[in-house]
């Protein structure tokens, strides 16, 4: 399957090991050391640049860092500390998942080359923020995972769902965690922006004008608000998401 930035869901294969073309984004701002070079691609941004999705990569630095929105992080490749303005300390590696509440402020330190797909939410709550959450390996994660039903829309079958949140802003705005899903084959209605990154499992996604989406393991994917199609799911899926 082969990735596609120009589709109804565009998406990334192997984010990892995803080779490109990546643009050039140039360096952090107010570097303390290292060098800040920063690529990427985008999967998404919204007209008004509130919203945004996509893989990024940036070399061994560090520099301080504000965190405008609500943000979700799943890091696929090298190590970084995060620390935060009251000291803590984050550390990560391929297969940690963060969710930066918005106005997170402190620093990054990449210690080796480091590359995330991400989301930024187009919206945060305005209290102060709270800590980061974090999650490793979410795709060996034992739960507990919470029982969310029978998907309502089904063709054939009955899939069942199941997860765990990592954060769900006060209005509702903002959510993130792992969802998981029982084979079946249903309508899709995506009501909001959604970022997924496959992590298990296998399905197809068939959006009302007939696009084939194939969704293996290790598939970055950003559905926008009132996609439409079908989804078949022949393996039970599990993917870290985000929606808005």
């Amino acid at each position: 399957m082969p990735t596609k930035l120009e589709s109804s869901a565009p998406h990334i294969v192997h984010p990892a090991t995803y080779a490109g073309p990546l643009k050039d984004w140039g360096y952090q701002p107010d570097l303390i050391s290292g060098s800040g070079k920063s690529d990427g691609v985008l999967l998404h941004k919204s007209p008004d640049a509130m919203t945004e999705s996509g893989l990024w990569q940036c070399t061994a630095s560090e520099w301080p860092l504000s965190i405008p929105r609500d943000e979700l992080c799943h890091f696929i490749s090298g190590s970084a500390t995060y620390e935060s303005e009251d000291g803590t300390r984050i550390d990560v590696s391929a297969g940690s998942v963060v969710l930066f509440p918005a106005g997170w402020r402190g620093t990054c330190t990449v210690h080796h080359a480091m590359r995330n797909v991400y989301m930024l939410n187009n919206a945060g709550d305005a209290a102060p923020p709270s800590r980061a959450v974090v999650m490793h390996g979410p795709a060996n994660h034992p739960g507990p995972f919470k029982d969310w039903g029978l998907i309502p829309t089904m063709i054939e079958g009955a899939s069942h769902t199941s997860g765990t949140l990592l954060h769900k802003g006060r209005s509702g705005e903002s959510e993130a965690g792992i969802w998981i899903c029982t084979p079946g084959y249903w309508n899709c209605h995506v009501t909001r922006d959604e970022f997924c990154h496959f992590l298990l499992g296998r399905c197809t996604y068939t959006h009302e004008s007939g696009e084939i989406i194939e969704i293996l393991p290790d598939t970055a994917a950003f559905f926008p608000k009132d996609w439409r199609g079908t989804c078949q799911i022949y393996e039970t899926i599990r993917k870290v998401y985000m929606i808005s």
